[in-house]
């Protein structure tokens, strides 16, 4: 998220709205970035975006207000990668939603950007189908409890190839998502950690 604004308040209403959508559909956020309406910082912010492997979204200064600086920004990347043999990232403004490379970008109005962001999401998961990962969901209370961080432990331990992560369920609630390589390690890891909740 690029704005002076939520650096300054706390404000953001970005990043909790992205994880309960994302969570109703068994996804969750992966990591958030919230950085000043600087170009360079928000030039250092997309080339790492650029090399991440899954969807980004950036909300905020892309519009014409004073501290919009998101699209000089991208024409200045992508005239650099073209000056020194690059090709430039795709861009595609499909349903009224500019996307270059993996980065799709909204302006900072949560009102207006919410509902790009869900027509966006809803369009993305109809032509992407994440199937390289099996999940499991395991209702997760929060904060937690001595007792269950010692069971994610001795899980993560007997299944270290299966990943743990805290997401947003559909309901509202929080729940542990397991993921892994194939269906029977996820499922293994699930048993085991509701074993450990019981032995500790």
């Amino acid at each position: 998220m690029v704005g002076d604004f939520s650096l300054a308040t706390g404000a953001d209403q970005h990043v909790a709205f992205v994880a309960r959508l994302l969570g109703r559909t068994a996804n969750s956020l992966e990591w958030a970035w919230l950085i000043p309406a600087s170009r360079i910082q928000l030039a250092a912010a997309l080339i790492e975006a650029w090399q991440r492997p899954h969807p980004v979204a950036c909300f905020g200064g892309f519009g014409n207000g004073v501290d919009d600086h998101t699209q000089a920004t991208l024409d200045a990347l992508q005239q650099g990668r073209e000056d020194v043999g690059l090709p430039r990232h795709a861009t595609d403004a499909a349903a009224g939603v500019m996307q270059v490379g993996n980065v799709a970008f909204f302006n900072g109005h949560p009102t207006q950007a919410h509902d790009e962001f869900s027509r966006w999401w809803t369009a993305l998961l109809e032509t992407v189908v994440d199937d390289a990962l099996a999940r499991e969901h395991v209702r997760w209370p929060l904060p937690e409890s001595p007792v269950s961080i010692q069971a994610r432990k001795r899980t993560r331990a007997k299944h270290p190839a299966v990943l743990q992560r805290l997401i947003a369920a559909v309901d509202g609630s929080v729940a542990l998502s397991l993921s892994g390589a194939s269906k029977g390690k996820v499922q293994a890891a699930r048993k085991s950690l509701q074993a450990a909740l019981k032995d500790v």
